[in-house]
Formats: structure tokens, sequence, C-alpha cells
């Protein structure tokens, strides 16, 4: 019978090859180093002399009862630690050395060897070919990759990546924009672990409310579609596909091996599945965020309000609105009228409502509540552009906490309203388009 993956993302017991007794700037050690900051979790390396590595006890064989196996070796000696770890009694292995499938017929042949010692020994296997896990334990973190700077801040992300370089990616914009994250898995070149297992995995876990996928293929067919389909009932995935052209194509298979299909098999998929496919990199971000951020987390409908002081800015995103699908119908009379009671005559109050950088502060609060309160919109997008009222901070926060509709913004050089907006948990993207192609995320 195989392990869940519970020994992968919540170990006790961990052990670490290819770390040097003599050179501490190899990858091993930095993998030592890393895992060795887990409090909880009992860390000892392997090797066949030295007594201990960097501070950490070591020996030639590894612990009994073993959860966690970290191998970074060099290809050929990786089967002999397989071993080790199988004999261990380890309920998962990750294989961090290149030199397997995506190398070659002597590569593919390795991968296959390890692949199978795992497979009878019922110990799950992720890579070869990959960069580690990263992930929370309690208010703790797990910490088994090369990275050397992983942003640990707690969150509600979960991100499967066959490329590791992408997990680079990835701990940037989780820095950058100040969200938290639960897990991080870089599959590889998937001998056994695929994304597939990591989302059912995910599915079930109580830290993850989103999950993300970096992916350059998709295999396992049906069964990837009824995990991810099951997901989505509870939490939304989000897919970024590359590998979507021929040179993309190729460029995939020398890089982990994998075998690409037809795109648009892979988007059918996708939507059957329910997962939300990214057209970019910063999309991709862009949805993960919005989806992590409280106030602009997935509800249903389609009707889009766009409140703005920016009257430009605001046409882009009426555009952007249709373009992804969804509506922005005209207010009804009253909530127009009473809108109208409070701002410049020349306020443009059609849907995007202009309220304009003139609108006396005391009535951003009542016309922003007669919006939200109207019953006309399921979704809001606020755009402001240079006027960072206070008033109209506490107005948009208010309302959307009344109300419950999911709000993003759009804002430049209003770092109050900005502060005060992600502090409520409103997702603040880098433009117009983007606050409102977050929206995406609430559809299926």
């Amino acid at each position: 019978m195989r392990a869940s993956l519970d020994d992968l993302f919540r170990p006790r017991r961990v052990a670490v090859w290819g770390a040097s007794a003599n050179d501490s700037s190899k990858l091993g050690n930095v993998l030592l180093r890393n895992v060795a900051t887990a409090p909880a979790v009992d860390v000892s390396a392997v090797h066949p002399t030295a007594p201990r590595i960097d501070g950490v006890g070591a020996s030639r064989e590894p612990p009994s009862d073993l959860n966690l196996a970290l191998i970074s070796l060099p290809a050929p000696a990786v089967e002999a630690a397989i071993e080790q770890a199988a004999k261990a009694s380890a309920g998962a292995a990750i294989v961090l050395s290149s030199g397997f499938g995506e190398a070659g017929d002597t590569g593919r042949e390795r991968q296959q060897r390890i692949a199978a010692i795992a497979r009878d020994a019922g110990m799950r296997l992720v890579g070869p070919n990959c960069m580690g896990v990263v992930s929370a334990l309690g208010e703790r973190w797990l910490n088994a990759t090369y990275f050397w700077s992983v942003p640990l801040q707690r969150g509600s992300i979960a991100l499967i990546s066959q490329s590791g370089a992408f997990g680079g990616v990835f701990f940037d914009h989780v820095r950058r924009r100040r969200l938290g994250m639960a897990r991080f898995v870089s599959v590889g070149n998937s001998a056994d672990v695929n994304e597939t297992d990591v989302i059912e995995w995910l599915a079930a876990d109580e830290e993850t409310e989103v999950i993300g996928l970096f992916c350059e293929s998709i295999g396992g067919g049906r069964r990837f579609v009824d995990a991810a389909r099951a997901a989505t009932v509870r939490k939304p995935v989000v897919v970024l596909k590359s590998g979507k052209t021929a040179g993309g194509a190729r460029a995939s298979t020398g890089h982990t091996g994998a075998l690409t299909s037809d795109h648009l098999v892979v988007q059918a998929a996708l939507r059957r599945a329910g997962a939300i496919e990214a057209a970019s990199t910063d999309e991709f971000f862009d949805l993960l965020h919005a989806a992590a951020s409280p106030a602009s987390a997935p509800r249903g409908g389609d009707r889009v309000a766009v409140i703005t002081v920016s009257g430009g800015p605001s046409v882009l995103a009426a555009d952007a609105v249709e373009a992804i699908g969804m509506r922005l119908p005209e207010p009804d009379a009253a909530t127009r009228s009473a809108v109208a009671r409070l701002v410049p005559d020349f306020a443009a109050l059609g849907n995007p409502f202009d309220l304009t950088p003139q609108c006396p502060p005391e009535s951003f609060a009542p016309s922003v509540e007669a919006i939200y309160a109207s019953g006309n919109f399921d979704r809001v997008v606020m755009i402001d552009c240079g006027i960072d009222s206070p008033e109209l901070a506490t107005a948009v926060v208010d309302a959307q906490r009344r109300h419950r509709l999911p709000t993003t913004a759009f804002l430049l050089d209003t770092p109050m309203i900005a502060e005060r907006l992600v502090a409520a948990g409103i997702a603040v993207l880098s433009s117009a388009e983007a606050a409102v192609r977050a929206h995406r995320i609430g559809t299926r």
C-alpha cells in the first residue's frame, strides 16, 4: 500500500543525503541547513564518514522510522540512497538531483529504477529533477528546498510546480504582494508523485484555501479532471500552462522530459475540471492574489460595478469586464438618484460610477454605500489615481464588510488607501484591467 503525502508535507523525522563535510557551499548543504531550521523535526545527515555536518548529526545509515528522505546526490548515486531510504521505512523521498528522464535514455532508465524501488517499498517519490517542498507545520515551517530565501509568511496559497525555477518566481510574488502561503512542492519529472496526487491531497488540506498549478504538461487524463473538479467544489484551482506552442513544447521536453498535449485538449480538460487557466504569469498571480484575499475571494454572480474618481482607467476597466464575459449593468433609477444628490452634477453615474476628485469627502460613504446596497451588483472594482482620501478608503472598506461583495482595486499614488484596503483583505492589483480580470476567479 502506498503511503499518503502526509510524510511529504508533515514529516517528523527527516534525513538528508548529499551534504559535504568539506564544502558547505554545496547544494546538499544548503538543503541540510534549510531543513535543520524546522523545530520539532528530527533532522540528520547521511554520510559515509562524517559524525556531524553543519552542526547536524550524521551517520552512514538513516534512522529507522524515517518520514522523509531528501536526496541531493549525483544521479548515479541516487539509486543506492533510495534503497537505504526504503529500508528505513521512509514514507516519502524527494530526489532533487538532475540527470534522469530529462537527460536521455540512460537517465530515463535510472528514473525507472528508482521509481520501481520506491513503488515496491510503498514509498512516495517526488522528483527527480526538482527543488523540493516548503510546508507550514503549525506555526513553524519546513523548508526542504535549495532556495536560500523563502518568504515564510503564513497564508492560504499552495503551489504545485513542475518547474523548480518557477518556485523562485512564486516566492518573489508572494514577497512583493505581501501574500502568505501554506504549501509549495516542485514535482519535477514526476516519476511517481504528480500534480494530480498533490491536488487530491491539497483538496482536503485545511491549511490550503487556494491551489495554484504551474505545468508544462498535464498527465492523468480523467483522473486529473476528477481530482481538480473535486477540489474546485471547496477551493479555487488556478493553472498556468507553458508549452502551448510548438517551440514551447520542444523547450519543455528538454527541461523536464515532459510530453506536452495539444493545448486545445488541455483547455477543454481544465474547463471540465472547473479550473481557471491564466493567460500569463501576471494574471496567474493576480488570480491567486484575489482568491487569497478574504474581501476579494470568489462568490457567484457576473454583475460588476466600477467605482472611481479617475475616469480614464475606469473606461479600461469597463472594456475588461465585457472581455471576460461579465456584465456592467446600468444602476436602477433609485440608486442613480441617491448618488446624484451627493456628488457634483458633472459626475458620471451610469456604471462606471465616476464620483470625481471634486466629490465632497463626506459624500464618499453614503455614495459608496448606495452602490453596494442597491442589489444591482455582485462584485465591485474600485479605481483611484492620486486621491488619497481616508474617507474614500473607509467608505469602500465599510461597505464591503457590510454587503460582502467581492472587491478588488487598482490604486496609484494613494498609499494610505492602499494600506487600508489591503488590511481589510481587498486585493490591490497593478492595473484597472488586472483588477477586473481577477474576478475570473469567481467563475466556473
